[in-house]
């Protein structure tokens, strides 16, 4: 099972030396290009995780150098889960924040298909069967 909750004094315990604003752009072409469509949600393989000690995370399956735009799911206390296109411009952005809003790379994580993580479950579930609301 991965483990997916993290609270802030986890973060040291964790390999997380790795800024992901230090990433290399080779770094992120390892990840697959992006695919023309995503109609079987969940099955995406997750091959990068990104958090911070705000409590964000950054599943992230996907990428296109060319425009480069990630594709994943996306995680925040407050907003709860979404899926889809994020820009790496966006992600350098919480960099310039600071410390507790700087993404990290979790170094120990192992691919994973996107329903095989907790805490994105229920959102999968949701989004293959949305509710019923009449």
């Amino acid at each position: 099972m991965v483990q997916t909750s993290i609270n802030t004094s986890t973060l040291e315990t964790l390999d997380l030396s790795r800024k992901f604003c230090d990433l290399k752009p080779s770094d992120l072409t390892k990840l697959p290009g992006l695919a023309a469509d995503h109609f079987c949600i969940g099955e995406e393989r997750i091959y990068m995780h990104l958090l911070n000690k705000k409590k964000m995370h950054w599943y992230l399956a996907e990428y296109g150098p060319i425009g480069k735009k990630f594709f994943g799911f996306y995680e925040d206390r407050s907003n709860g889960i979404s899926s889809g296109f994020c820009s790496l411009e966006d992600l350098l952005k919480f960099c310039k924040k600071g410390d507790p809003w700087e993404p990290m790379v979790d170094e120990n994580w192992k691919p994973v298909a996107a329903k095989e993580i907790p805490s994105l479950q229920g959102y999968i579930k949701m989004m293959i069967c949305p509710p019923d609301i009449m």
